[in-house]
């Protein structure tokens, strides 16, 4: 008689490298997604010769939407510690995005600014959890 051998479910790769790989992923994709949007907005705003005072709550949408599309896409594969994982994939944009907007107007970090950050980062987070809860 022949016994049955076991195999193991296939678990997810949670290593420490690959959570990492995964973060980058999401982290990149976040910064071109917002880089994209806010390109596509400012030659819609220029377009259209309109005011450039609301452009600063563009960016917050843009950055709520390129935040979700940055934390899906990290916590997808890994579909655990979505809130973390989305979080920490907002980091790495939110302080290139805001290095660049430093230096090219050279002045501290405005009130939009921090608005950004607050809601680019809670809207990674929230993509994480969607990511983790999403069934296939």
């Amino acid at each position: 008689m022949h016994k049955k051998r076991r195999t193991k479910t296939k678990v997810k790769d949670s290593s420490l490298k690959n959570i990492a790989k995964k973060t980058a992923i999401g982290s990149v994709a976040s910064l071109l997604s917002f880089f994209a949007l806010t390109a596509l907005a400012a030659l819609i705003l220029w377009k259209n010769d309109s005011d450039t005072a609301s452009f600063k709550y563009i960016v917050s949408a843009i950055g709520a939407v390129s935040g979700f599309l940055g934390g899906f896409i990290a916590v997808r594969p890994v579909r655990k510690n979505g809130i973390a994982f989305g979080t920490l994939s907002a980091l790495v944009p939110c302080v290139l995005i805001l290095a660049v907007s430093a230096l090219l107007t050279k002045s501290p970090i405005s009130i939009a600014g921090w608005i950004f950050i607050a809601v680019n980062i809670l809207f990674s987070a929230i993509g994480g959890i969607v990511a983790v809860n999403k069934r296939k």
